[in-house]
């Protein structure tokens, strides 16, 4: 059984719906979904991708409800799964039910230890690792180091990311028209970011630094995929400091985000601080370089110049050089991109990795 907090866009959500899909794929195993959180249609993008096969289920409920953690061990207690994964905040509020129902619970630390919850309840998460069969499992080199340094050197188990190889939807050649409508000639640029309109994913430095081109005379669109409503003040914000309003593009949530990135030249990513994204993983699935931001467990993937540039810091004019390069080197090859992703960040691979564990800790739990 997976546990998540909801079914919201982002990142963690992808990657456990889709590990669910990927364990479903084997007869051998029965796999639930639970999202703690009530649906709603901002939801409907990600609750489209489960598959049949898996068993999904809300609990329900809506902001801190008091009675979500019996509701979990209620929950658990019925069904009773050999182990339970859990993402996010889900973890702190599944503790009592897999504690007393004495089922093992594996937790994947979607970002930097330090940002993934309060201090509070970091110590609460070191007190179930060390005292319970309670397993954290970093995405990237830079979260185990986190990881490490807040819970203990020997909580050092590390499965990278991995995502489902993007493809071409119904509305591919819909979006490739409205793309190419976009440009003045075969020289034009696309760069596309997903992501919230949020402060953390920094959206503004990105727009600051686009623009510093178009000043130039560079020939390019920036597109922006993802919700304005979550902090609508910064998206105002960002809104706001836009100077070349036919430049670029605020295209809110979209549930073919693949059919624009295939439709662009590069994906751009301006995070303060991520964990090892998905966006980044998906864009190299069909062999787009990134240019990115040196946080988190980005430098573990995108290596500057071979697929993709990183920004020396997190400055526009840092971010704005990075761009400059994209534009001044010859094609990356894509073939050498997707070659990588195959290797190392495709959903198998990922999901394998994590059944083994499953597999392992079932052993010791018996």
């Amino acid at each position: 059984m997976h546990i998540l907090p909801s079914l919201y866009t982002g990142g963690a959500e992808k990657f456990c719906i889709d590990v669910c899909n990927e364990l479903s794929r084997n007869n051998k195993n029965e796999v639930f979904l639970c999202s703690l959180e009530k649906l709603n249609e901002r939801q409907e993008i990600m609750f489209n991708k489960i598959n049949s096969d898996v068993h999904f289920f809300s609990m329900n409920k809506e902001g801190k409800h008091p009675t979500l953690m019996f509701d979990i061990y209620k929950m658990l207690q019925e069904i009773q799964p050999d182990i339970v994964h859990t993402h996010l905040r889900a973890q702190i509020y599944a503790a009592m039910g897999l504690i007393y129902n004495k089922i093992p619970n594996v937790h994947t630390v979607h970002s930097l230890a330090q940002k993934e919850t309060t201090f509070g309840k970091r110590k609460i998460y070191k007190f179930l690792y060390k005292n319970f069969n309670f397993t954290p499992v970093s995405i990237s080199s830079e979260v185990s180091k986190s990881v490490q340094q807040e819970y203990g050197k020997e909580f050092n188990l590390s499965i990278d990311n991995g995502v489902q190889k993007l493809e071409a939807t119904d509305a591919f050649e819909k979006t490739k028209k409205w793309v190419e409508s976009l440009k003045e000639s075969n020289d034009t640029k696309i760069f596309v970011n997903i992501g919230r309109v949020y402060p953390v994913k920094n959206q503004k430095l990105l727009i600051q630094a686009f623009e510093k081109l178009i000043d130039e005379g560079v020939n390019a669109h920036l597109l922006i995929i993802g919700s304005r409503k979550i902090v609508p003040e910064y998206a105002r914000e960002c809104e706001q400091v836009v100077r070349y309003k036919d430049k670029v593009h605020f295209l809110d949530e979209k549930s073919n985000v693949a059919d624009y990135l295939l439709c662009a030249d590069a994906f751009c990513l301006s995070s303060n601080h991520e964990g090892m994204p998905m966006t980044i993983l998906e864009s190299m699935s069909i062999g787009l370089p990134t240019i990115a931001t040196p946080v988190g467990g980005i430098p573990d993937i995108v290596q500057d110049g071979i697929n993709g540039f990183i920004a020396d810091d997190l400055s526009v004019e840092s971010f704005y050089k990075a761009m400059k390069r994209f534009l001044s080197t010859a094609d990356i090859e894509k073939s050498n991109i997707i070659e990588t992703f195959d290797k190392k960040y495709s959903i198998a691979i990922t999901t394998d990795r994590y059944y083994q564990l499953y597999q392992n800790i079932l052993q010791q739990h018996k």
